[in-house]
C-alpha cells in the first residue's frame, strides 16, 4: 500500500467518524485509524515534501516547528502518517482558500484552534447549547469569565 493511498484511508477514516452520531461507532472508527496509522513506519521527508509539494528544507523546518510529528528517533526522520494526514488535509483546505503565502503560520493557526474545539470542555458546551442548556451573557457574567484565574474579583456592590 502506498503513502497515498494509507493517507487517504486515514482521511476517509476520520471523515466517516465526524459525520457519525453514534459515539461508540465514531470511537470504533477513531481506533480503526489508529491501528492503520500504528501499522506504518512513517514516511521519509522526501515523500512528504511530495506529497505535500513543498521541499524537504519546508518539511524540516515543519517538524522542528512541532507541526509535523517524527516517528520515534531514527535517522533519518520518519513522519508519523497521522500527522502528516491532518497537515495535508490542512494544507489542501488553505490552497483551495487560496492561502498559500504564509502557509507555516496559518497551519499551526488552524491546527491550534481544531484542538482547542476538540476539548472536552468545548464539546460539552456545544451539547447544552444543542439541549437548550444555556445561560444568558450579562454584563457581570462577562466581567467575571474576563477576570483572570487565582485573581479575586472584587465585589461592586455597595
Amino acid at each position: 500500500m502506498s503513502l497515498v493511498e494509507v493517507v487517504d484511508d486515514l482521511l476517509a477514516l476520520e471523515e466517516l467518524a465526524e459525520q457519525e452520531i453514534d459515539p461508540h461507532r465514531r470511537r470504533s472508527l477513531d481506533l480503526v485509524r489508529t491501528h492503520l496509522a500504528d501499522r506504518d513506519q512513517g514516511a521519509k521527508v522526501s515523500e512528504v515534501a511530495q506529497m505535500l509539494g513543498l521541499s524537504q528544507p519546508t518539511v524540516r523546518a515543519w517538524i522542528a516547528a512541532g507541526v509535523l510529528q517524527v516517528r520515534g528517533r531514527a535517522a533519518p526522520a520518519r513522519v508519523d502518517v497521522l500527522s502528516l494526514a491532518e497537515v495535508k488535509r490542512t494544507v489542501d483546505l488553505l490552497r483551495e482558500r487560496g492561502e498559500d503565502r504564509n502557509l507555516l503560520v496559518a497551519i499551526m493557526h488552524l491546527l491550534r484552534d481544531r484542538g482547542v474545539l476538540a476539548g472536552d470542555g468545548v464539546a460539552g458546551g456545544f451539547e447544552d447549547l444543542g439541549a437548550g442548556r444555556v445561560v444568558p451573557l450579562t454584563d457581570e457574567l462577562l466581567e467575571e469569565l474576563s477576570v483572570p484565574s487565582g485573581r479575586k474579583r472584587r465585589s461592586t456592590s455597595t
